[in-house]
């Protein structure tokens, strides 16, 4: 195996396509997006977690070559698809951009070929969705005359995880299936898993997600209680965390964003729904987690009340609209929710995000840079996405109130969520 193509150059794609480059292989990178296109074509990162000196490096050795299509790549040894999978507006699995990726790849699929899915999807996807879909399209057997693979991802966006160092997990269509993965993936990985099914794989991915997204929903509403009780809930995490056996710590925050967790509830729930086994947990967990950004604001509106200043006029300063620190990405945020939910309310809501670009900030939300100006203008700031790069000791100087949804600052004149 020489050459591979990998459809989807996103936070899983990207960095699936430099490392396997790094390995010695040819690379296709698929991207439909022209912006990111033309971004690689140029040796430019768009990903926290991948370098753009990696990307050069791998296209001056010939082994990175960037595509609009994987249609436009030559028929290749492996290919990867890692396109998002996210929901319908009824929280049904989607899988169109899955079955896009499965169209391109067809045309140039040759028997022998391998083909592994990364993208997450529900228990029973790759035998009873992508195995007849691929050999509908491309009139190859999938699991006989090519071969049909799953492999979760596991990336960590603005972490600095070496992707490499992650444990892969694999499983074939079929036994073969799982072997040549197993094989390819050993090439790139340091520590290759292979598990007895695409089921189990698929639904470890899965596990995996809803435990810290479950687990996030617990420390969520405990620490609204702990409010009410008026006892700090993160010194009760730190405080528990001192016990070294039987305990993770998670920490409560404005809601769980991004891609995957919201999405991944969604996921498992449709297959444990299919089985007859609907977890009302998962549904629990899934409504305080949104429940965090109201919560937020009502918090917010209290504390302006308690200095007379109604939230309809007020002026407030949101610090991050990205989901998480270390990237730029605001699907799913609890912060832009925050944002949308102050507006909503009467407030001016101005925006400083140094990941964020200015053009993604949509009105009635404003784009702003950091300033001691901006800071003591507002009624309040809201840090909602604790970025390593803001300037924290001028908002401690600046603001005049404070609201911290992360746990990031260590003031009195600071109030945490």
């Amino acid at each position: 195996m020489q050459s591979v193509t990998v459809v989807g150059q996103g936070y899983v794609g990207l960095a699936a396509s430099v490392a396997v480059a790094s390995a010695g292989y040819t690379v296709h990178a698929a991207e439909s997006d022209p912006r990111r296109l033309a971004a690689l074509r140029e040796g430019r990162s768009y990903i926290p977690d991948v370098s753009s000196a990696a990307i050069r490096e791998a296209m001056a050795r010939g082994r990175f070559h960037p595509v609009a299509d994987a249609r436009d790549a030559p028929p290749a040894d492996v290919y990867l698809i890692a396109t998002p999978t996210p929901v319908t507006e009824e929280n049904l699995p989607d899988l169109s951009l899955l079955d896009t990726a499965l169209e391109s790849i067809a045309p140039t699929v040759r028997p022998g070929a391998l083909v592994v899915l990364e993208s997450t999807v529900y228990p029973g996807a790759l035998r009873q969705y992508v195995a007849p879909r691929l050999t509908e399209l491309s009139g190859l057997r999938a699991g006989a005359e090519v071969h049909l693979a799953y492999s979760p991802e596991r990336v960590d966006p603005g972490r600095g995880r070496s992707l490499g160092g992650i444990a892969k997990l694999v499983s074939g269509l079929d036994e073969r299936s799982g072997k040549l993965a197993r094989a390819f993936y050993e090439t790139v990985f340091s520590s290759v898993v292979e598990v007895s099914s695409s089921e189990v794989a698929e639904f470890a991915k899965l596990f995996e997600n809803t435990f810290r997204y479950v687990n996030i929903a617990f420390v969520n509403e405990l620490s609204k209680a702990a409010h009410a009780m008026n006892i700090p809930f993160r010194e009760v995490v730190a405080a528990a965390s001192t016990k070294g056996f039987g305990f993770m710590p998670f920490h409560h925050g404005p809601g769980a964003g991004g891609h995957c967790l919201p999405n991944n509830v969604h996921y498992l729930n449709h297959a444990l729904r299919q089985a007859g086994f609907p977890s009302s947990l998962l549904e629990a967990a899934e409504d305080i987690n949104r429940s965090m950004p109201e919560y937020a604001v009502e918090r917010l509106r209290e504390l302006l009340e308690g200095r007379n200043i109604p939230l309809n006029r007020s002026r407030i300063l949101l610090l991050g609209l990205a989901f998480k620190a270390g990237v730029a990405d605001v699907r799913n945020s609890p912060a832009r929710d925050i944002g949308d939910l102050l507006a909503t309310a009467g407030a001016q809501v101005r925006v400083a995000d140094p990941w964020v670009p200015p053009e993604e900030v949509a009105a009635p939300l404003v784009a702003v840079e950091l300033t001691a100006q901006e800071c003591a203008a507002a009624d309040a700031v809201v840090l909602a996405t604790d970025h390593e790069e803001a300037d924290y000791q001028l908002v401690l100087d600046s603001a005049r109130l404070i609201l911290d949804c992360r746990g990031r600052l260590r003031s009195r004149e600071v109030v945490q969520l």
